[in-house]
């Protein structure tokens, strides 16, 4: 018997393997699969090749090899994808390759900690529903740092979740440490599950409350040690050092608490975050409410199973006198986990972006999958109990049906289907024969993630601009367009400067000829200039620049061109001191300034949502350098931007 019951545990660990690795796989392949090409955002893709040439510029998180200015992000999510570029060299498909790993590592991460709450099957279910999330998907694909953010904090869960089993400290500050190191990658946004961590350890482990209160104080300091170790260094560093991008002086405390924290909480605020907030609207992702996690922007993209975790989580709260400590403790994490993010989200004021939602697909994958294997059992017991099943799949499929229509031209018959699939499901599952069960749980099954996956495979299979890439979105629905341009020409009718403006964004990853040939007659006037050339229009100017080549290029504004990176005074020292000669402004900003007449406001400062900058740094160029004529350049340069020689004054 024992011999028997041993090589039944055998098949069935190596038949959950198999499902297991068949997950991963479906994951990888809808991450790095690329028929249409593999666009990635261009600005943080140059950042990783400037770091991967300078230790300095590495671990600052510079994003241009001449140190001039960081990436608006904490660097840890850009180390993991410079590492990769250090062993298999400079090339966009080695940085999505590292993003694809790290979106599977949170798939088996998950199926780990789930698999301990809650078995192998709640496990393996809750791994695939995270994997088919389209906005995962999305930003699986891309080059942002959430996917390593979403990583780290599923590690840390792991490790809360045995710190619970084995009322172990070592473990619950190992947790910590992980959501320190989300803070090393996303900043504030990461200790949105520390409520979750907290309030799970506390209700789980069993032990007295003092020692639980303790451990919790302890772990709480490392997390705020790892946190902050970054931006200590850095605030303290004696030597030169780039200027913290996204910020109006250089403070990396700016960044944490301003750009990437409070005015993305609750919106407002002045100088960069001002700026960045007027261009790219602070309502990307609909309108703040208890309502905006199923709205048009964002329903698609996250909230599939969003109303049937929130239902699983309800019964389970009504249910949980009779559960076990570890148990309870399991709800409240991965409730916890969605209940905080979900409130932080829906009523976000400030910058928002439909992709920082997938913060939340553990969570809900986690908790359906519970939700969902819990009814199935109870189905299998009788009783009233068995109706909580049929009725999970129908709300989720209406879910699904009213997601569906919102996009009525885009495989028109899914939402019928899926409502036929539900149908069916429901009334085998009421059934109570062996084989009507099996067709409930296929059917029900297909009907919960027919419209997900639809999502994902899509998401998957189309192309995506440049634009779109700074902003992932999945599905058919496209993703709203930025409208940076009006916050720096005061036009009427601005649609022919979008058009122009959209179009040299997208140039973004392709360096011309003529911009080659530009880069060259700088080179060759200059060789001996500590910066080649400097570019103005922001990270979509340098990018042609800092992708295709290793010249010493210095981006002017950071990201947008906002910053006061350099500002004009340092200019002017550049080019006294013979460090800086040429600098190109892009076409499309030379078109701009011919629109802005003198518009932009004459000093700097935080009240001018920092567009004084660019018209500072662009009127001194005016006055004091001298357009190079683009035949002494070469056939090409002609439209390619004009090239500016500050030596001839």
């Amino acid at each position: 018997m024992a011999v028997a019951e041993t090589a039944s545990v055998r098949r069935a660990v190596r038949g959950e393997g198999i499902v297991l690795g068949a997950i991963l796989l479906l994951a990888l392949v809808l991450w790095g699969w690329a028929p249409a090409g593999h666009t990635l955002q261009p600005y943080y893709v140059a950042a990783v090749h400037s770091m991967s040439q300078n230790v300095s510029t590495f671990f600052f998180g510079g994003f241009d090899p001449a140190g001039v200015v960081t990436v608006d992000k904490p660097p840890l999510a850009f180390w993991t994808q410079t590492v990769g570029v250090w062993a298999f060299g400079f090339h966009p498909w080695v940085i999505a390759g590292v993003q694809a790993l790290e979106g599977a590592g949170t798939v088996l991460a998950l199926n780990r900690v789930v698999r301990r709450w809650a078995g192998p099957y709640p496990a393996l279910l809750a791994a695939a529903l995270y994997a088919l999330t389209p906005i995962v998907t999305a930003v699986g694909r891309d080059n942002l740092p959430d996917t390593l953010l979403v990583l780290l904090l599923v590690l840390g869960a792991y490790f809360l979740t045995r710190a619970i089993e084995e009322t172990s400290t070592r473990w619950l500050v190992l947790a910590g440490v992980f959501a320190g190191l989300g803070f090393l990658t996303k900043m504030l946004v990461a200790w949105i599950v520390l409520p979750a961590f907290t309030v799970a350890y506390f209700v789980g482990a069993e032990e007295s409350r003092g020692r639980r209160l303790a451990k919790i104080g302890l772990a709480g300091l490392v997390t705020l040690a790892v946190s902050l170790s970054w931006p200590v260094v850095v605030s303290v560093w004696p030597g030169a050092k780039p200027f913290v991008g996204s910020t109006t002086d250089g403070s990396v405390w700016q960044l944490v608490f301003g750009y990437n924290g409070l005015t993305r909480l609750f919106g407002g605020g002045e100088g960069i975050s001002g700026a960045y907030g007027s261009a790219i609207g602070a309502d990307l992702g609909g309108v703040p409410g208890p309502l905006r996690l199923v709205n048009a922007e964002l329903g698609g993209q996250i909230a599939w199973l969003l109303p049937l975790a929130l239902a699983a989580l309800v019964v389970a709260a009504f249910r949980a006198r009779g559960a076990t400590r570890r148990v309870r403790a399991g709800w409240t994490l991965w409730g916890g986990w969605l209940l905080v993010g979900a409130a932080v989200f829906s009523f976000t004021g400030g910058i928002f972006h439909g992709y920082y939602t997938a913060l939340l697909a553990p969570a809900i994958a986690a908790l359906a999958a519970a939700g969902l294997t819990t009814a199935w059992r109870w189905h299998r017991e009788g009783g009233r109990a068995r109706f909580v099943l049929p009725v999970a799949v129908a709300g989720t499929a209406l879910t699904a049906y009213v997601l569906l229509d919102r996009t009525p031209s885009w495989l028109p018959w899914l939402r019928y289907t899926v409502l036929a699939l539900a149908a069916l499901a429901v009334i085998s599952a009421l059934v109570r024969e062996h084989r009507a069960r099996v067709v409930a749980v296929i059917a029900g099954l297909a009907a919960i993630v027919a419209g997900p996956a639809a999502y994902a495979v899509e998401t998957a299979a189309r192309p995506i601009t440049v634009l779109e890439a700074g902003d992932p979105t999945a599905g058919p629905a496209g993703t709203a367009v930025l409208g940076s341009v009006r916050t720096l020409v005061p036009a009427k009718d601005s649609s022919d400067i979008e058009t122009a403006f959209l179009r040299f964004v997208d140039d973004a990853t392709r360096l011309g000829p003529g911009q080659a040939q530009i880069l060259d007659y700088a080179r060759a006037q200059a060789p001996a200039a500590r910066i080649t050339m400097a570019v103005e229009g922001g990270s979509y100017g340098a990018d042609p620049f800092l992708l295709h080549t290793d010249a010493r290029v210095a981006p002017l504004g950071g990201y947008l061109g906002f910053d006061p990176a350099p500002t004009v005074m340092q200019l002017r020292q550049w080019v006294d001191s013979a460090q800086l000669r040429f600098v190109l402004l892009p076409q499309a900003y030379v078109d701009l300034g011919r629109r802005m007449k003198g518009a932009q406001p004459a000093s700097g400062g935080a009240g001018d949502n920092g567009t004084a900058a660019i018209g500072q740094r662009i009127g001194w160029l005016m006055k004091s350098c001298v357009p190079v004529p683009p035949q002494r350049i070469g056939p090409d340069a002609a439209g390619s931007g004009v090239l500016f020689d500050c030596a001839r004054r």
